[in-house]
């Protein structure tokens, strides 16, 4: 799909969807929603989510300790992120967790292409 294309699909200019694409501007609640409908993908999809620095991730993941109960885990082996099912809200991120490891395992193992993988975690709605 063309930028044009887009355009014309979610009722906004080609400049407008030219500047999402190159993070000049964002889109605003009912375009971002338009954008993700005609992409066939989630809103988180096409929003900056991800942190960049250690810091960032770190930040991210206190957050998630203080809302989806997760905790570090020293394994002997090194550190691993465990969720604590005592916390509330912290059920529906362990089967989001479980979800994404059967696809993982799924891509390692060969039963799912790289691209089908990228696809799933796009559209995945947890």
């Amino acid at each position: 799909m063309t930028q044009r294309e887009l355009a014309e699909e979610i009722g906004v200019t080609e400049s407008a969807v030219r500047n999402y694409e190159l993070g000049y501007r964002n889109p605003n609640k009912a375009n971002l929603a338009a954008l993700a409908k005609t992409l066939g993908v989630t809103e988180e999809a096409l929003s900056d989510m991800g942190p960049e620095t250690a810091r960032g991730a770190l930040e991210m993941l206190f957050r998630m300790e203080d809302n989806l109960g997760l905790k570090l885990v020293d394994t002997g082996q090194g550190l691993a992120i465990a969720v604590d099912p005592s916390v509330e809200g912290s059920q529906k991120f362990s089967q989001a967790l479980k979800a994404w490891k059967r696809k993982k395992d799924a891509l390692e193992a060969g039963d799912l292409s790289e691209a089908d993988y990228e696809a799933w975690k796009l559209s995945f709605k947890g």
